[in-house]
C-alpha cells in the first residue's frame, strides 16, 4: 500500500512539473531568496562562490563527544558566516560542517577573494586559538577554502510542510566545494579561471592579491610600497589528482595569511582598488 501511494504521488508531482514547465529569468545579482512559483528559475550570469569546510571534523563527535563537536561547529560556522556577511555576500548557506557564500555585482570576485583570505587568517590567528583555549582538547580547528565563479540557476524546491530551500544549479558552488576539499589545512584553493581574473586585474589589486609585503610582520609604513625584491609570490599551481569531475587540471593554492601589519591595507586595496587612507 505504501509503495503504491508513493508511486502515485511521484507521478502526480511529475505531471504538475510538466504542466508548469520551466521559465528562466535573468537577474544581475544573486537573489536573497529563490522564486517558488510557476516553474520560474532565476539565472545569474556571473557569480562567485566561496566554500569553506571544517577540516578533520569527521569523527569529532565520537572522539571527543557531542558537546565538543557542537562547540566546534558553533565557533566555526558562526564566525565564517559573520565574515561572509562582513564582505557583503548576497547569500550564505550552512551545510553541516561547511558553508558557502555567493557574491555578485561589480568587484564581487575581489570581495570574494578578500573574504576567503580573511577566513583563512581569522581561523589561524583568532578562532582556532579561542576554541582550543575554551574547550581544551588536543585537536586543531582548521579550514579548507575553495573559490570558483560562473553561471548559476536558483529556485526554491521542496514540499510544503517538509521544508522548502534554495537549490543552486551550476558549477560554481560544486566546484568551490571540491576545491575546499583539495585545499590543505588553512589553505585557499581557486580555479584556473578565478586565478586568471587575479592576474588580469588592475595593478593595485594584483599587488595586493598576488604578492606579499615581504616584511614578515616587522616593517612599518605602507606595505604596497615595499620594494618588489622583498616580496614573495603567494600562489602555487597544484596538479589536481583523482576523479574530481572538474573541467581543469590545476588549481592555485594560497598558503599565506594577511600580514598582521599590512593586512588591512592589502585587503582594502583588493576590495576598493584604492590605497588605504591614513
Amino acid at each position: 500500500m505504501i509503495l503504491d501511494e508513493v508511486t502515485a504521488s511521484v507521478a502526480a508531482q511529475l505531471d504538475d512539473q510538466a504542466r508548469l514547465g520551466v521559465r528562466i529569468v535573468n537577474q544581475g545579482d544573486v537573489p536573497e531568496t529563490g522564486p517558488v512559483h510557476g516553474g520560474v528559475w532565476v539565472q545569474v550570469p556571473e557569480a562567485t562562490a566561496v566554500f569553506v569546510d571544517l577540516k578533520g571534523s569527521t569523527g569529532l563527535n565520537s572522539r571527543f563527544g557531542a558537546e565538543t563537536a557542537a562547540h566546534a561547529y558553533n565557533y566555526f560556522n558562526r564566525a565564517m558566516a559573520v565574515i561572509m556577511n562582513g564582505f557583503q555576500a548576497r547569500y550564505v548557506d550552512v551545510q553541516g560542517d561547511g558553508l558557502f557564500g555567493l557574491f555578485s555585482g561589480k568587484g564581487s570576485r575581489f570581495m570574494a577573494a578578500a573574504c576567503a583570505i580573511t577566513m583563512k587568517s581569522q581561523v589561524e590567528t583568532v578562532i582556532a586559538e579561542r576554541f582550543r583555549g575554551d574547550v581544551s582538547i588536543d585537536w586543531q580547528l582548521r579550514a579548507g577554502i575553495g573559490v570558483d565563479r560562473g553561471k548559476l540557476l536558483v529556485r526554491q524546491l521542496g514540499l510544503r510542510g517538509t521544508g522548502i530551500n534554495e537549490v543552486w544549479a551550476g558549477t560554481p558552488v560544486n566546484t568551490a566545494a571540491k576545491l575546499s576539499g583539495v585545499a590543505g589545512p588553512n589553505e585557499v584553493a581557486v580555479s584556473e579561471k578565478v586565478f586568471a581574473d587575479y592576474q588580469q586585474s588592475a595593478k593595485i589589486r594584483q599587488r595586493a592579491l598576488l604578492w606579499s609585503c615581504g616584511c614578515e610582520g616587522n616593517a612599518r609604513g605602507g606595505g604596497l610600497d615595499l620594494p618588489a625584491g622583498r616580496s614573495e609570490y603567494l600562489w602555487q599551481s597544484i596538479a589536481l589528482t583523482g576523479n574530481l569531475g572538474l573541467d581543469f587540471d590545476h588549481a592555485y593554492h594560497l598558503r599565506r595569511s594577511w600580514c598582521q601589519v599590512h593586512g588591512a591595507e592589502f585587503c582594502e586595496a583588493l576590495v576598493t582598488r584604492q590605497r588605504r587612507k591614513g
